[in-house]
């Protein structure tokens, strides 16, 4: 019977050091991305909880919260949870990595002394994210005004407010910063549209229509009042210019505007007022002949 002999072979000594060197490396690197997914898992899933809940209680009879303050109070505490969770993660990596309990605990004073003596900014931003939500100035999904920018609140966290304007430019602001508010979306807004007619017509007439005009918009269910015909409102150059105001319910007057100068329009012209256009009189002097 014949014997099988067997080859074992025998690593390379400087593999071998290699892949102690390496093979621990490789576990902790493993643990720092498992941290990381982790962390990410974690915030993830508590913002889904929180927005669960925090619907629910929305759609209570008794006690129920407004939506926008909802959506205000998801994104801020979402914003709450993922700092802790970052928080919590960075001092596991460094765990994992070897630093010792009493390092972290002078790292953590380190970089207690450093936001107090250095972030003072971020702690007021924080402060300022907080009266922002107790004050009710406004909510995500509001059209405000911060800074002389005018656009929807998409989020408000700790430390920011973030604005899209109508051109889709999103501008973070940080909430330290904000200083003066204008709310266009508290209860109502008004849509307000000037029309010109020409000097000729008679005042009195064209106010008479646009208020009768104004009667047959009960079918523009954006509206909460029947327009008001304000008066005039200007001797312009070409025209004399009167004013329409109409109390709309907030985030519409854009479309209302746009309706009531169509229904204008077609009126004035089914009454044969005139609506100018600019004008200029030139006069030519002559000279007199000596």
């Amino acid at each position: 019977m014949e014997k099988i002999e067997t080859t074992v072979s025998v690593l390379d000594p400087t593999v071998g050091k290699w892949l102690a060197v390496a093979m621990p490396l490789g576990i902790k690197l493993l643990q720092i991305i498992g941290t990381l997914v982790l962390c990410w898992i974690l915030i993830r899933l508590s913002s889904a909880v929180v927005k669960k809940i925090l619907q629910k209680q929305t759609q209570k009879q008794y006690m129920a919260m407004s939506e926008r303050k909802a959506n205000t109070l998801t994104s801020i505490t979402s914003s709450i949870l993922k700092y802790v969770v970052y928080f919590i993660g960075l001092f596991s990596i460094l765990r994992q990595l070897g630093v010792a309990d009493a390092s972290l605990v002078v790292i953590a004073s380190a970089g207690s002394v450093a936001i107090g003596l250095g972030a003072q900014g971020i702690a007021t931003d924080m402060m300022s994210g907080f009266f922002i939500l107790f004050e009710d100035n406004y909510a995500v999904g509001d059209i405000v005004t911060i800074q002389g920018i005018t656009g929807t609140v998409e989020s408000v966290t700790l430390r920011s407010t973030k604005l899209r304007d109508v051109q889709g430019c999103v501008h973070i602001i940080p909430n330290g910063s904000v200083g003066t508010v204008t709310n266009l979306c508290r209860d109502y807004i008004n849509a307000v549209v000037t029309v010109g007619i020409a000097y000729g017509e008679s005042i009195d007439h064209a106010i008479a229509v646009l208020t009768d005009e104004m009667q047959k918009t009960s079918d523009m269910e954006s509206l909460l009042e029947t327009p008001v015909v304000a008066g005039v409102t200007g001797l312009d150059d070409s025209a004399v210019t009167i004013k329409v105001v109409a109390k709309c319910k907030i985030k519409t007057n854009p479309a209302v505007e746009a309706e009531l100068r169509r229904r204008i329009k077609n009126r004035f012209d089914k009454e044969g007022i005139d609506i100018p256009f600019p004008q200029c009189t030139i006069h030519i002097v002559q000279e007199k002949e000596a």
